[in-house]
Order: C-alpha cells, then structure tokens, then sequence
C-alpha cells in the first residue's frame, strides 16, 4: 500500500489535533522547533505541511509571533451553499461587532434598471463588520422602499436594519444569484478605514420574491487576505444516469 509523503502525515497529524480540541480554535501552535521535534521532521517538510494548512485556512501566520488556528475552523463549514447571508462563511476571523446606518437616494439609471421601475427613489443599507474593534468586511444593500413598507422594517433601529439584512431578506427570498469577483474599488475608497490594505474580494447577490420581483440588491467587501469560502458540489441527474 502507498504511504503517504512525510508531510501528508504531518498535515493530517495537525488536523486531527485541531479536530480533537487539542489545538482549539484560536489557540498558537507550538514553535516550528518543538513540532520539528516532535513529529521528528526536517524544518522543510514541517513548513510544507503548514503551508498547506495555510493555504486550506486551517491556520494562519502572524509575522514575528508564529501560527495560530483559525477562529473560523470547523469541520462542520456548509460553506455558502445555504441560501443565507455569506459573510460569516466567507471570513477567516468571527464577527463580534456591527456598525449600521443608511440613506435615501435619489433615483438614477442604474437602479430604474435594477428594480425595473422610473423615477423610484431607493435605500441603502451599510453594515460594517468588526474583529476586535477593526473593520473586516462591509455590505452595502439597496432595495425600494415598497420592499421595506412591505416588510414593516424600523429604519431608525439599528437591529431591524441588521434583521433585515441578515435574516428577513433570505425568509422572503424564494432564491438568489451570487457572482464572487475581485473588486476594482480601493479600500481608501471607502467612508470607513479597513483594517486591511489588501485587495477586496466582492460577493454581489441579488435576492429574488417567488414572482420573481428583485427584493434588494446586496454588495459584500471582504479583504482576500481575510476571504476564504467553499461550495459543496454535486453530480447532475444526467451525470449520475450516465455512470449507471
């Protein structure tokens, strides 16, 4: 039987450490010394099974202080499969804070075309998540205010503005399109500093009612430093009745 290449091993020797709680979410592994020791390993298979971990979002490195679990890992992950708000499974670090505000716009070409109508005005919804007081990813939703009357949203409240977003589009949404791209805007750009200077990573999704009435029009920025999602995938019934 094929053994597997030394620092196989060693990356699955790690994970299962992470599975079993011995290296909880969070928590700095030991120095690249003592698991060089340990696992009885050169330096250079032992960084080759961490890149890897590295590069799969298992763990991440902070210059000068070593590597850490990720916050996010769990073997549990749906990824953005789920018809649910994709922020949460598409960062590397857990949101503790929000901050929330919004507009009324005046109406332009673009969101006549948007939500097929003339001379609408329209709302726009920013929720800036935070890790540890530093911005980490921002959605910027538009949707008409026939969408908000309808729903019965507070617009003066912070939390309706946050239910709405996070919950109560995706309870009235029969589906949604989502297009994952590398955004052209700036991070200096934005009215709020990120806690990144990396490029930003943008999810667009589009929420649509049963009748197919587009509901609003969400835009989320995540720097690709802190991006990190997955689609589970599966066979067609016209593959499957082909291998049968």
């Amino acid at each position: 039987m094929h053994k597997p290449a030394k620092y196989v091993q060693i990356y699955n020797q790690i994970l299962q450490m992470i599975k079993n709680g011995q290296l909880p979410a969070g928590s700095k592994l030991p120095s690249e010394e003592i698991l060089g020791n340990e696992f009885e390993v050169s330096r250079v298979t032992l960084r080759t099974a961490l890149s890897l971990l590295k590069e799969d979002g298992v763990i991440k490195s902070v210059h000068g202080q070593g590597h850490f679990v990720s916050p996010s890992t769990n073997t549990d992950h749906t990824g953005i499969e789920a018809l649910r708000i994709p922020v949460a499974e598409s960062l590397t670090v857990p949101i503790d804070d929000r901050e929330v505000y919004y507009h009324e716009a005046i109406p332009s070409a673009y969101t006549d075309r948007l939500f097929q109508m003339e001379n609408v005005p329209y709302y726009t919804l920013n929720i800036w998540y935070r890790h540890e007081q530093v911005n980490v990813a921002n959605a910027f939703v538009i949707t008409p205010p026939s969408v908000i009357d309808r729903l019965g949203i507070n617009l003066s409240s912070e939390a309706e503005i946050v239910k709405f977003v996070e919950q109560k589009l995706y309870a009235h949404c029969a589906n949604s399109e989502l297009t994952i791209t590398q955004s052209d805007r700036k991070p200096s750009s934005f009215k709020r500093q990120w806690g990144s200077k990396s490029p930003l990573m943008l999810m667009t999704e589009n929420l649509f009612a049963v009748t197919g009435e587009l509901l609003a029009q969400s835009k989320f920025y995540i720097p690709s430093e802190l991006f990190r999602t997955s689609l589970m995938r599966f066979p067609t019934a016209m593959q499957t009745r082909g291998q049968s």
